[in-house]
């Protein structure tokens, strides 16, 4: 027979049904069983809200037996939920943000304990007494318990003797119980007494609660952790962490449609001056980053990028020459750093006011003619409150600036403006150009010759020819105009770049000495018998 070991470490449940395991299977049966039961059994109402009750119920019972919440079934999250809502809230700081300014008021020396049970035991002893002479019994006489019988008041009258059955008292039983009560309070009272300074408390400011003693450790001011670079990319940000303390870092990225559904997380550990890029998605309109940390001292803290300090999304403009798209934006300490890609236009048309006759009659009308782009120049101006600068702007390529900021934790707000200026050249149709000729008479003379048989005659003719007042109109080819278009792109308003602290690492104080112990000193004498109140 062949052997099969089955894994103990696989942390899986088998599969009874399909994608259910054994336990699911058996919620899902009930739930079902007590939704048909609903249906069947519930005294009001017509049969669709029976129905209605028993579905809804059964979707109910098999959301919460089969459904899951980031991998944890929804009666885990409930349950969750309730405790959060409803339970204790606790402080998640750290223990020295709690230290009380004051310390606890001392308490009142009390008088000296041996005192205390003098007096204690003396006011027992009295009660006793004055309870057995109010009963009639004999009162409590110590020296009978040494063998000292009481005298008696009539002379002549002897005890006597015990009867059968009764128990004989002995005196060394009383004896001793008295020695023991010596002994305990010789052991146990010098370790109770005070020491003669009440402020000798070996905890000193430590909180005292029932049986816990616990010193806080001072809080320790100082970042801990420090963004040195934010560069958004499209989708996706890098962002540079630098430790300034031994650290065990978490981050965690938000987004969605609300921007507070974690969406990634990471986790390091990092040391102190050493740094670590993360490359995180930016999801939604509001995303946000939460970096927290523990540090070697056993403090935690966060350091968070809101989403008025992420630059998303990216800029774009759609102009009439040029369609501008930031496709990169970055801060370092001290400058902002950003990368504008421009689509230009080649061809376009130009309104020109165009002479469509010219001479004797000219006329000109408005005219809306094609064009061609030869050339766009203008610069990229960028500017967050007092602090601008330019750059050449780059047709059809990638346009870079470089922005000097303070070197200071603060939201740069940014204003991207492109001035340019294209060049245009626009051929014109041909012009007709008009000549104005007035009435005239032309006369011409000519020689005119009959002939008839052997007979020919010759005679002189003038013919007068009139012309009268007109304009003639000749057509001529005109060369193309050169003709500029400015226009103004605002690319950016508003666009908040946020930035950091310089670095700086974190000075640790030197620990503090250990507070001396109280030193006790004896109360009185130091033989034995000076402990008795007597």
């Amino acid at each position: 027979m062949r052997e099969h070991e089955v894994p103990t470490h696989v942390q899986a449940e088998d599969k009874a049904l399909l994608w259910f395991t054994f336990p699911q299977v058996v919620a899902v049966v009930a739930t079902c069983a007590v939704a048909c039961g609903v249906y069947r059994y519930f005294p009001f109402g017509p049969s669709g809200l029976k129905l209605a009750i028993a579905i809804l119920l059964g979707v109910t019972g098999i959301a919460m037996t089969v459904g899951k919440v980031g991998g944890r079934g929804l009666p885990l999250v409930t349950a969750d939920l309730l405790k959060f809502n409803l339970g204790a809230r606790r402080y998640a700081g750290s223990p020295a943000e709690l230290v009380i300014t004051e310390p606890p008021p001392q308490p009142e020396a009390k008088p000296d304990p041996l005192r205390l049970l003098a007096k204690k035991a003396v006011s027992g002893v009295g009660k006793a007494v004055k309870a057995v002479r109010k009963n009639g019994r004999r009162p409590f006489r110590p020296h009978s318990w040494f063998g000292k019988g009481r005298r008696r008041k009539e002379a002549g009258n002897r005890p006597q003797a015990p009867a059968e059955g009764t128990r004989t008292r002995k005196p060394w039983g009383r004896f001793l119980a008295v020695a023991a009560l010596g002994l305990l309070v010789v052991i146990l009272l010098p370790s109770s007494a005070l020491a003669d300074d009440p402020d000798d408390n070996p905890y000193g400011d430590a909180w005292r609660l029932d049986e816990i003693y616990f010193e806080p450790p001072d809080p320790v001011p100082g970042r801990r952790v420090y963004i040195e670079r934010l560069a958004v990319s499209g989708d996706t940000a890098a962002v540079t962490l630098r430790a300034a303390h031994d650290l065990d870092l978490k981050v965690r990225v938000f987004g969605g449609r609300t921007g507070r559904t974690l969406k990634m997380g990471a986790n390091a550990v990092v040391h102190s001056g050493e740094r670590k890029t993360y490359n995180l998605s930016l999801n939604g309109p509001k995303p946000s980053f939460t970096f927290s940390w523990t540090d070697a001292l056993g403090f935690s803290g966060a350091v968070s990028l809101k989403s008025g300090q992420i630059p998303y999304p990216l800029s774009s403009y759609d102009g009439g020459l040029c369609d501008l798209e930031m496709t990169s934006l970055e801060w370092t300490p001290g400058s902002v750093k950003g990368v504008i890609a421009s689509e230009c236009i080649t061809d376009t048309r130009q309104e020109v006011d165009l002479p469509v006759y010219g001479g004797h009659f000219s006329q000109s009308v408005p005219a809306l003619l094609d064009a061609t782009v030869t050339g766009i120049t203008g610069t990229v101006n960028v500017a967050a409150g007092p602090h601008r600068t330019s750059a050449a702007f780059v047709t059809n390529g990638e346009t870079r600036f470089d922005l000097p900021v303070p070197d200071r934790k603060a939201i740069h707000d940014l204003e991207i403006t492109a001035e340019l200026t294209a060049t245009l050249n626009v051929p014109l149709p041909p012009m007709l150009q008009t000549v104005h000729h007035p009435a005239r008479t032309d006369v011409y003379r000519r020689t005119v010759s009959l002939s008839c048989g052997e007979c020919s005659v010759s005679r002189t003719v003038t013919i007068r020819v009139y012309h009268p007042e007109h304009v003639r109109a000749v057509e001529n080819q005109r060369a193309p105009v050169t003709r500029t278009r400015p226009e103004t792109l605002p690319l950016a308003n508003g666009l908040g770049v946020g930035a950091d602290n310089p670095f700086r690492y974190l000075t640790v104080p030197p620990p503090k000495p250990p507070t001396p112990k109280a030193e006790q000193t004896e109360v009185g004498d130091s033989s034995w018998w000076s402990w008795w109140p007597w």
